[in-house]
């Protein structure tokens, strides 16, 4: 990476696009002046538009930013690791061509009356995660949400009939943010909706196996430190 220039106010940042080979622009939201949403609206218009990194203190912008086409929206303090996968989403993006951000009709709903929050978002309920499909960007409702799951450093997302990748920091901050919904993180790699639960299996190790009511019918294993929790949780 090479940092081609730095600008204090969206005036400033149109006028070095248009002067310097760039790819990727980091914007703040609150800045004097035009504000990042109103910058990034111009910048995807130029001859040459660049993939966007929102970088802000805000997490309620994650909607329209994701409207806009942003390759990703960073929630400051910013961690090393986290400004890493979203260089790193970037250049995916640019490798798999154009990126189109698309918002499911109840997704838009929830996001026009100020209630959506991004992944990872601390401090309110989330009502969504944040998925890559066909080089999309697409909102997934938690009502759709069969399970979450992790492989690495990599989350997923798993639905009725689909399993994508989420944009999503990390299994942890997901479960944060979930706190007090119907998700139950029932092993270290797994965080389950118990409303799409169709079944529970008892296994010889004291512990249990969750078939999902997804198509595949799933099958998510609860850890031994879980089952007991699973247990009162569930009432038997």
């Amino acid at each position: 990476m090479e940092l081609v220039g730095e600008a204090s106010t969206a005036a400033e940042a149109e006028k070095l696009l248009l002067a310097v080979e760039h790819d990727l622009v980091f914007l703040d939201i609150r800045m004097p002046g035009m504000d990042g949403m109103s910058a990034a609206e111009i910048f995807i218009s130029l001859p040459k538009s660049p993939f966007v990194v929102f970088t802000t203190a805000y997490d309620e912008y994650a909607a329209r930013a994701f409207e806009l086409g942003a390759a990703d929206y960073l929630l400051k303090p910013i961690s090393k690791s986290r400004l890493v996968k979203a260089v790193n989403r970037a250049r995916e993006l640019k490798a798999g061509g154009e990126v189109v951000a698309t918002l499911a009709e109840p997704a838009a709903e929830v996001a026009a009356e100020g209630g959506a929050t991004a992944a990872g978002a601390v401090g309110k309920r989330m009502e969504y995660v944040t998925a890559r499909k066909d080089g999309r960007l697409v909102l997934v409702r938690i009502e759709e949400v069969a399970y979450l799951s992790v492989d690495g450093e990599t989350v997923h997302v798993a639905t009725g009939d689909e399993n994508l990748v989420a944009m999503a920091p990390s299994m942890d901050q997901l479960e944060q943010s979930l706190c007090g919904s119907d998700f139950f993180r029932a092993h270290r790699s797994y965080l389950v909706n118990l409303r799409k639960v169709a079944e529970v299996v008892p296994l010889n190790n004291r512990t249990y196996e969750l078939v999902m009511n997804d198509r595949r019918g799933s099958r998510v294993p609860v850890s031994r430190r879980k089952a007991v929790e699973l247990r009162d949780l569930l009432g038997f």
